[in-house]
C-alpha cells in the first residue's frame, strides 16, 4: 500500500471502529444515546399461601428463565423457617421450599426485577417431529379431514398453524371442528386442542405460559401462548385469537404442561402474581445489563473509573473535540492564532469562568501583561529569565484580580486562577514578538483569532450531548481521530482566501 493511501485506510478504520463500538453499546447493551433517558423496569412477585395438612411439606414454584426480550435480575425469596433449593437448567428453573413440619399457615414470596433485553433469544430447544395422535372414532376421521383441508389451503407451517387457529376461533366452525370444541371449556384446553390438530400434521408445538407486564397489576393472570416450530425457529400464536407474534410486554414465565406451583403435605390456598412498573434511568439499566452479560465493551466507559478520577477524564476527553475545531478553523477557514493548542486550553478555562467573563479576563490579563513585557524588553533580558518574569507577572496579576474581585463581592475574578498561566504567558511573549516584527495590527489580529478559536471550541466542548458521549461512549474520540486524519491532508483553498482572489479577479478586469 502506498503511503498516500494509508491515511485513507487508517481514517476509515478509525471511523468504522468508533461507529461499531458506539452502535454495539446502543443496540446490544441498550446504552441510551441521549442523556436523561429513562426506561421501564418491573417488580414481579409471586405469593403462595399454604395451609398445613400432615407430614413434611414441599412447595415448588417454577421461576422465569431465558425470557426473550427480557432479563430477570435481583431475585429474592422470603420463606422463614423453610429450606430453599434452586434447580437450574437452560430453559427451566424451579424453587423448592421444604419444611419437616408446618404448624400454621404460611406465605411464601418470590420477588424479582425484570428489565428489557436487547436480544431476542430462543426460548426452547429444537424439538422432534411428533407422531400423529391416535384417536377414537369419530375424532380420528375428523382429525384426518381437518389436516387435509387445512394443508390444501396453506403454503407452509406458519400459514397452516394460522389456519387451524382461525378455524378454532371461527364464530361458525365446521362440523369437524365443532366435534373437537364440544370437549373444551378453558383456554388451556383450547390450546391443547390446537396442539392435537397440529400434531396430526406432525408439526411440533409447545405451550408457553407468561404474564403481560403492565403498570400496576395486583393479580396478574397467566396467559397461554402456543409456540409452533417451523423447522427453523419457534413462532408464537395467541390460541384465543389466532393472532401471530409475541405481545410486546409478554414475559415468558415457563414452558410445557406443568402447573406453576405444586404442593405436597399442604394445601395451596392462594397463588397471586403481582406486577409493579417503575421508570428508572436507562443508563443504570444498561450498566446492569452489561454486568449480567459480563461485556468487556460495555465496561469501556469513564463511569467504571473511581469517582474522583471521573471528573478529570470527563474534561480531558472533550479536548479532541476542541482540537477538531482548531483543525477546521485553521486549515479550512484560515484563522490564525498564537500556538496550536493554546486556544483549547483557554477554552477549558472558559468552562469555569463562562464565555463572556472569560474573554474579558483574558483581554485584561494579556493587555496588562503586554505592558510589562514591553518594559522588560528595554532591560534586554535573556529569553529564559524574560519568560520567567512574564510568568511571575501573570501569577501576580491573577492574584491581584482575585483579591479585588473578592473585595467588591463578585465571584468572576475568583476563577481567574483557573486560566492556564503558562499558556497565557506564552501568548503574551508571542504577541509581543509579532508586534515588534510584523506590527501591532498583525499581533492584534492573531490575538483576536486565538480568542475566536477558543470561544468556538468552548461552545462545542460545552454541548451537553458531547459531555455525555465522552463519558459513556469514549470511543467517539476514535471517530474524532479519524476525522482529524482525514482532514489532515487537505491543502486546498481556505475560506479567508476567497476575498484575496476576488480582489485579484476584480483587478484583472481594470483597463
Amino acid at each position: 500500500m502506498t503511503r498516500s493511501r494509508q491515511w485513507v485506510v487508517l481514517s476509515f478504520l478509525l471511523l468504522l471502529l468508533g461507529g461499531l463500538l458506539f452502535a454495539y453499546k446502543v443496540v446490544v447493551l441498550g446504552f441510551p444515546p441521549l442523556p436523561h433517558s429513562t426506561g421501564e423496569k418491573w417488580i414481579i412477585q409471586a405469593r403462595l399461601e399454604i395451609h398445613p395438612l400432615e407430614g413434611p411439606v414441599r412447595a415448588s414454584l417454577i421461576l422465569p428463565s431465558r425470557a426473550p426480550g427480557f432479563m430477570v435480575t435481583d431475585e429474592n425469596f422470603i420463606s422463614r423457617g423453610f429450606g430453599l433449593t434452586l434447580e437450574e437448567e437452560l430453559f427451566r428453573r424451579q424453587a423448592d421450599w421444604a419444611i419437616r413440619r408446618l404448624r400454621e399457615s404460611k406465605i411464601l414470596y418470590y420477588r424479582a426485577t425484570v428489565i428489557r433485553d436487547t436480544l431476542d433469544r430462543r426460548f426452547a430447544d429444537t424439538p422432534d417431529f411428533p407422531a400423529a395422535p391416535v384417536l377414537d372414532e369419530p375424532w380420528g376421521a375428523a382429525l384426518k379431514d381437518i389436516v387435509e383441508e387445512v394443508r390444501a389451503e396453506s403454503a407452509d407451517i406458519e400459514s397452516f398453524a394460522a389456519e387451524v387457529l382461525d378455524r378454532l376461533n371461527d364464530a361458525a366452525p365446521g362440523e369437524n371442528i365443532r366435534l373437537f370444541l364440544s370437549a373444551t371449556d378453558s383456554p388451556l384446553e383450547r390450546a391443547e386442542l390446537a396442539q392435537t390438530l397440529l400434531a396430526g400434521a406432525h408439526i411440533p408445538t409447545l405451550l408457553i405460559h407468561g404474564i403481560l407486564l403492565g403498570r400496576d397489576l395486583q393479580n396478574a393472570a397467566l396467559k397461554i401462548m402456543l409456540a409452533v416450530h417451523n423447522g427453523d425457529k419457534w413462532l408464537l400464536f395467541d390460541p384465543q385469537t389466532g393472532r401471530p407474534g409475541k405481545p410486546d410486554n409478554f414475559l415468558i414465565w415457563y414452558r410445557g404442561e406443568e402447573e406453576l406451583a405444586t404442593i405436597s403435605g399442604a394445601r395451596l390456598e392462594d397463588l397471586q402474581i403481582s406486577v409493579k412498573q417503575r421508570m428508572e434511568s436507562a443508563l443504570d439499566m444498561a450498566a446492569l445489563r452489561t454486568q449480567l452479560k459480563d461485556s468487556l465493551i460495555g465496561r469501556m466507559s469513564v463511569l467504571e473509573l473511581p469517582v474522583q478520577t471521573q471528573s478529570v477524564y470527563e474534561v480531558l476527553l472533550l479536548v479532541p473535540f476542541g482540537i477538531l475545531v482548531i483543525v477546521i478553523l485553521r486549515n479550512f477557514v484560515g484563522f490564525t492564532s498564537f500556538g496550536t493548542f493554546a486556544p483549547v486550553l483557554i477554552a477549558l478555562a472558559f468552562r469555569e469562568t463562562e464565555l463572556v467573563k472569560g474573554i474579558l479576563l483574558f483581554i485584561m490579563i494579556v493587555s496588562m501583561g503586554l505592558l510589562f513585557r514591553f518594559y522588560l524588553e528595554r532591560l534586554r533580558l535573556l529569553l529564559v529569565p524574560r519568560l520567567a518574569a512574564v510568568v511571575t507577572i501573570v501569577v501576580l496579576l491573577m492574584t491581584a484580580i482575585s483579591i479585588v474581585s473578592d473585595q467588591i463581592g463578585t465571584e468572576t475574578g475568583l476563577s481567574v486562577s483557573l486560566f492556564p498561566m503558562v499558556i497565557i504567558s506564552m501568548v503574551i511573549e508571542r504577541m509581543s514578538i509579532v508586534w515588534e516584527e510584523r506590527g501591532g495590527a498583525k499581533a492584534i489580529r492573531e490575538g483576536l483569532g486565538t480568542l475566536a478559536i477558543a470561544a468556538l471550541a468552548y461552545l462545542v466542548m460545552s454541548l451537553d450531548i458531547l459531555a455525555y458521549w465522552v463519558t459513556v461512549f469514549p470511543e467517539v474520540n476514535l471517530v474524532v481521530l479519524g476525522l482529524i486524519i482525514a482532514l489532515g491532508r487537505y491543502t486546498g483553498f481556505r475560506l479567508n482566501e476567497l476575498s484575496r482572489f476576488r480582489q485579484l479577479a476584480a483587478g484583472s478586469h481594470k483597463p
